[in-house]
């Protein structure tokens, strides 16, 4: 809503900072993170009166109950912080501002739902069912699709919306001007007219509505890797924020003309509104973490690893960078791919364990490493995968 506020800059020159996006995004992650540490104690205090608190399970000989009795459903305090920075400093006028706002809820609300259950019931093991969340996923996977491949809701070019992002992908020596005329084009247009510079759809793979299968394949896939990865103190929130930030930066430079120009990326018109939705992730991570760091005194549960991978997934998909989420996230792709493997390759095909147990860090600390050893060195590794992610802005 301060947004608009940059209308009075003819009366009061400082609101024009409310125009600026750099000035918003780090006003977002303030906000976020100041909302999130005001409202910790009391909604800490709430889950517990409420019994909200996590049902504690054994792995074998790997003892995790200790941490049975610390409030969960913490992904509340982390959509509060978001929503909180969102409605103030975005410009809710934006599609891509709220689809994304729009994924935050639905995936919160599917975890919010699953974590009741377990509570209600009193077992981690009883809470929505696998085929259900699925489905949900899938559906939301199916709206986004359609709103984004279809010429007539798409925020963007259909030629540009139905292409898949490649990294390493280069353009055809013949449909490239060279580099050094790129640079000069893209400096003579650093004030050029919103419009003024072609779109590219040679930079991807055009795949028409096959895109559609893409895009639910992919919900599904980010939505549970940072659910699977949430499971040690402090784990999964810095690898998010470690994508958000990355995802950021490349919603800043799709949706700046002259920048995207100069970088061969597809203009995306609007994108870098996205750029303050990431910041005030990344604001209300650093405010649960404050909970959340090791010995916890609050978990996200489902309610905040399912918002937390829909969303950053969904704002992937909007900057048009579902490789680059995957590098980033790298940590996740483990996470998930141990566990993956333990289920469907050792179980299920052949009929043994692979790991200790899965996901990946439980198997770890079945080896004798400490929780925040297993922790920390994971936060490392995501900060490696975040610095790989941004070294593809020049592979072009």
């Amino acid at each position: 809503m301060l947004y608009y506020l940059r209308h009075l800059d003819p009366w009061f020159g400082p609101f024009r900072l409310f125009g600026y996006w750099s000035f918003r995004s780090m006003a977002a992650a303030v906000t976020a993170f100041a909302v999130i540490l005001v409202l910790g104690p009391y909604v800490i205090r709430a889950l517990k009166q409420r019994g909200a608190r996590d049902q504690g399970r054994e792995f074998g000989g790997l003892n995790v109950i200790s941490k049975e009795g610390t409030p969960t459903m913490g992904g509340l305090l982390i959509l509060a912080g978001l929503f909180a920075a969102a409605l103030l400093w975005c410009d809710l006028g934006s599609q891509q501002v709220r689809i994304a706002l729009v994924a935050a809820c639905f995936f919160g609300g599917i975890g919010a739902l699953d974590d009741l259950l377990k509570v209600r019931h009193h077992s981690n093991e009883r809470g929505l069912s696998r085929h259900w969340k699925y489905a949900a996923q899938i559906a939301f996977g199916a709206a986004v699709g359609w709103l984004l491949l279809s010429a007539a809701s798409s925020p963007y070019p259909v030629d540009v919306s139905r292409t898949l992002t490649v990294p390493v992908y280069r353009p055809r020596p013949e449909a490239s001007p060279p580099a050094a005329q790129r640079v000069t084009d893209g400096a003579a247009q650093l004030g050029a007219d919103p419009g003024a510079i072609k779109q590219r759809p040679e930079l991807g793979i055009y795949l028409g509505w096959a895109y559609f299968g893409v895009i639910i394949v992919f919900i599904v896939l980010s939505s549970n890797s940072v659910n699977i990865t949430d499971g040690l103190d402090g784990l999964a929130i810095v690898p998010a924020m470690l994508v958000a930030a990355v995802l950021g930066v490349f919603a800043y430079v799709a949706g700046e003309e002259s920048i995207a120009q100069l970088l061969w990326f597809n203009y995306l018109p609007g994108c870098t509104e996205l750029t303050i939705v990431c910041a005030a992730v990344i604001g209300a991570g650093a405010g649960f973490l404050w909970f959340n760091s090791h010995p916890a005194s609050l978990f996200m549960g489902d309610t905040g690893s399912l918002a937390l991978g829909g969303t950053l997934g969904t704002i992937a998909l909007l900057v048009k960078q579902e490789f680059v989420f995957f590098l980033a996230g790298g940590l996740f792709v483990v996470e998930a791919g141990s566990s993956f493997i333990q289920d469907y390759i050792g179980l299920k095909l052949l009929g043994r364990r692979i790991f200790f147990r899965a996901p990946y860090h439980h198997s770890l600390m079945h080896q004798g490493y400490s929780e925040t050893k297993v922790t920390i060195r994971f936060w490392i590794l995501s900060a490696i995968f975040a610095v790989m992610a941004l070294s593809t802005l020049k592979l072009r």
